[in-house]
């Protein structure tokens, strides 16, 4: 009974121990971009307190650091993967993420919304707010950052 109890505990550790490095690896990529991206704009740009970080995924990649100025003013910078300008936006122009998902939840009627990221389509930035519609179905509600336009649906994936 012994080795079996010390059997389970061994098993058990090597499985904790496997998945905390497996979720490590997987969260790396994300890690590392958001390090980078932080890096990128604070050295480019008057922001001293990075407070929100997005990766947006569309027909490029977009990464959106949002923080505090050394005017203590909350700015947007919104930055293209592979480097260029960065494309500042004061916060105050802007629809907030609550106010961005309040939308979706008033239009949509989703089940449950599972991310809301900053990020940019055809030079225009976006909200893009993705959540499980009635069926379960991954649908994705995209509006103007700044005005709140709606601009498309992607629904029933």
């Amino acid at each position: 009974m012994k080795k079996f109890i010390i059997g389970l505990v061994v098993l058990m550790s090597v499985l904790i121990v496997g998945s905390i490095y497996i979720y490590q690896q997987a969260h790396a990529p994300y890690a590392s971009a958001k390090e980078e991206s932080i890096a990128y704009v604070t050295d480019r740009t008057d922001l001293t307190q990075p407070d929100e970080f997005y990766w947006y995924n569309g027909s490029e990649t977009y990464f959106t650091v949002k923080g505090l100025t050394s005017n203590n003013e909350e700015m947007i910078y919104i930055v293209r993967q592979n480097g260029g300008n960065i494309l500042s936006i004061p916060a105050e122009e802007t629809l907030s993420k609550e106010e961005a998902i309040q939308q979706v939840k008033s239009q949509k009627n989703p089940e449950k919304i599972l991310n809301a990221t900053i990020g940019m389509i055809d030079g225009r930035p976006i909200w893009e707010i993705s959540y499980r519609n009635e069926n379960r179905r991954l649908g994705y509600y995209i509006i103007d950052l700044k005005t709140g336009e709606w601009m498309r649906t992607i629904d029933n994936i």
